[in-house]
């Protein structure tokens, strides 16, 4: 960043929409396409949504996961308020001087109307001018709909969010409105005639669903993210360090064209192999012990989740390779659960069925497992009907601590009328194939 740039006291900062972004995800028509449909459901009243305010730490700025659905825009400070009736969109920005504009680039309200059209919209304001407007719409028992549900992010569900909240309510210095709360609770007492409801379960239920734009691109990350995964265990040896693992995995996602990581990377051996989030990465791992690699990449806005579990000198011993190939076959059992027709339920009974029979039952909880999209760990939980379109890992572990041995097994699966789709399969999982891998490049 320039230094001047630090000398000089700036409002919340913004960027210009890339039109290459967007048009990956089908272009300014669907993402009107997304929100007529919305407002078909949510049927009377006005819906706002928030962009996030600002940028992120020493990161790339990724918009709130809900304003981007709905707009295809990343401006910070953006605001959404759609005409449920009518279906006419309005978007209000922050308004840029000079300098703004210098140093961080135009956002949409300081484009041109042709530009402004090109992204789909024809009526955008100066967010100074919002409760103007919400003043004169928002009156007596109007439906006011919001995400009065937690935000989720790229390494974070919904309910995460809300953890993270619960540590600032409870922080005796933390923010007592943190995130979007802060917006919520100033709606309800500027505007308390009006009726405050909850669009988030419409909201889940669109985005559950993968359009053909997004599984385009779930596609593409799915081929990236396995591509760095394994040129990062080809080129695995001791004494290496995690970190370096991490680092050829990154190298071919940003390579790629990445615009960051789902999550931050998990390169756990040793005593941190049982650490399941475990991010430090700075150890340096020993001949024979156990690697679990967990990591992807962020594309255009869409998330993947891939992990294997190897042994760092190439060769599992005999007790190593015993439950890796339980884990193992346990994945593959759910994962041809997953069509059309079948249950998460029933997936859950045909992977827990192989842990059972090798005697490590307890071990399973639930189903192994969680959607993916614009979230690693995406909206809703997988249970009941499974439906095509829909895009969710499969991981079952086995571990014991006490060994210091832990196996996962992880790939991110579409699930299509025709059955189940390996969006991650470009790095290898059987076992001989790891073995083979780990280690092998020049």
């Amino acid at each position: 960043m320039y230094l001047l740039a630090l000398l000089v006291a700036l409002p919340a900062a913004a960027q210009y929409t890339d039109f290459v972004y967007i048009n990956d995800l089908g272009g300014p028509q669907e993402f009107a396409r997304r929100r007529q449909e919305l407002a078909r459901q949510l049927k009377t009243g006005y819906l706002i949504l928030f962009a996030r305010v600002v940028l992120p730490e020493a990161n790339h700025y990724r918009e709130d996961n809900d304003f981007f659905y709905y707009t295809g825009l990343s401006d910070p400070g953006a605001v959404m308020v759609m005409d449920v009736g009518s279906g006419k969109t309005v978007i209000f920005e922050p308004a840029q001087n000079a300098r703004v504009k210098q140093v961080y680039g135009a956002n949409l309200l300081s484009m041109s109307a042709e530009q402004q059209g090109r992204l789909g919209y024809t009526d955008v304001l100066p967010v100074s001018s919002l409760d103007d407007i919400l003043a004169f719409r928002l009156g007596k028992e109007t439906d006011l709909w919001l995400r009065l549900s937690y935000p989720d992010k790229a390494d974070g569900a919904r309910f995460e969010t809300g953890r993270d909240y619960a540590a600032e309510y409870t922080d005796p210095y933390g923010d007592p409105t943190p995130g979007d709360r802060a917006a919520l609770k100033k709606l309800a007492e500027r505007y308390p005639a009006a009726r405050q409801r909850d669009a988030t379960a419409f909201i889940d239920e669109m985005r559950n669903i993968k359009t053909p734009q997004e599984i385009a691109v779930l596609r593409r990350n799915g081929s990236l993210s396995a591509e760095g995964l394994r040129q990062a265990i080809a080129h695995a040896r001791p004494p290496m360090y995690e970190y370096q693992i991490e680092a050829q995995a990154d190298y071919v996602f940003r390579n790629g064209g990445a615009q960051g990581w789902a999550y931050p990377a998990i390169v756990s051996s040793g005593e941190n192999i049982n650490t399941w989030h475990y991010f430090s990465d700075r150890r340096q791992i020993q001949p024979n012990e156990l690697v679990v690699f967990d990591f992807a990449a962020d594309l255009d806005h869409m998330t993947m989740d891939i992990t294997r579990t190897f042994n760092i000198s190439g060769k599992f011993t005999p007790e190593q390779a015993k439950w890796y190939a339980v884990d193992l076959e346990a994945q593959k059992a759910v994962i041809a659960m997953l069509r059309p027709g079948n249950t998460y339920e029933q997936a859950v009974d045909a992977g827990k069925a192989i842990f059972e029979k090798n005697g490590v039952g307890k071990q399973w909880t639930n189903y192994p497992g969680h959607f993916v999209g614009l979230a690693t760990h995406d909206v809703l939980m997988p249970k009941g009907p499974i439906k095509a379109g829909q895009v969710v890992t499969v991981e079952p572990i086995v571990e014991f601590p006490e060994q210091r041995m832990h196996f996962r097994v992880e790939d991110t699966v579409l699930v299509t009328d025709s059955g189940p789709e390996i969006l991650s399969s470009g790095v290898p999982k059987e076992m001989t194939d790891v073995e083979k891998l780990v280690g092998s490049a020049k």
